[in-house]
């Protein structure tokens, strides 16, 4: 073999060398590539993930806590309609009241809850007390029962009270305070409970 064809040898040889080296380094770099990007890709979806998490997690807050401000206001309004129906029947009892204090019914509980306050007292000394607004009742009450009869100078919507001095104790059958008991233990969940039974 002369000079030129070894060197043609040599330059094959070289060549395929050259060919397998770049082939090998082409294919790792291809490989490296292709192992980046696979990494990549999913440290993308992960971060998607999470994100998608996040903003989920901010949805389901949001929601809450317009759900809860919902519930707030749904209860205030049920709150105020059950105090504006609170007032309104306690107006119209009020009413009923007023147009039993005008009957004969009513000038006997006088005279019974008078009587029953004397009766209490047993001899001792009592002050009897009816509302401003029975003025015009005391004579017909102070006969039938026997005994004096004062008018109260703060009204209390009706009815009868009583002072036993020696014992500092108030027999209180005004209408007022049976309205603050009925008004302090009202409720909507009480009366329908009772219409239930």
């Amino acid at each position: 073999m002369d000079i030129e064809e070894k060197i043609d040898v040599f330059r094959e040889m070289t060549l395929e060398t050259a060919d397998e080296r770049v082939t090998d380094e082409l294919s790792s770099f291809e490989n490296s590539l292709k192992q980046t990007f696979e990494e990549h890709k999913k440290e993308k979806k992960n971060k998607a993930k999470i994100d998608l998490e996040a903003e989920a997690d901010n949805l389901r807050k949001e929601n809450n806590k317009h759900l809860a401000q919902l519930q707030l206001k749904q209860q205030r309004d049920l709150h105020k309609k059950q105090q504006q129906l609170k007032d309104e029947v306690f107006t119209q009892s009020r009413e009923q009241i007023e147009e039993y204090m005008l009957s004969e019914d009513y000038i006997e509980l006088l005279r019974k809850q008078l009587q029953d306050a004397l009766d209490f007292a047993k001899g001792e000394e009592i002050t009897l007390y009816i509302d401003p607004i029975d003025e015009n009742k005391k004579r017909l009450l102070e006969k039938q029962i026997n005994h004096p009869i004062s008018i109260s100078e703060r009204p209390f919507i009706g009815g009868s009270r009583g002072v036993i001095h020696s014992r500092k104790l108030l027999i209180d059958n005004s209408f007022l305070k049976r309205f603050e008991e009925v008004e302090s233990n009202f409720s909507f969940i009480k009366a329908e409970e009772e219409n239930a039974k």
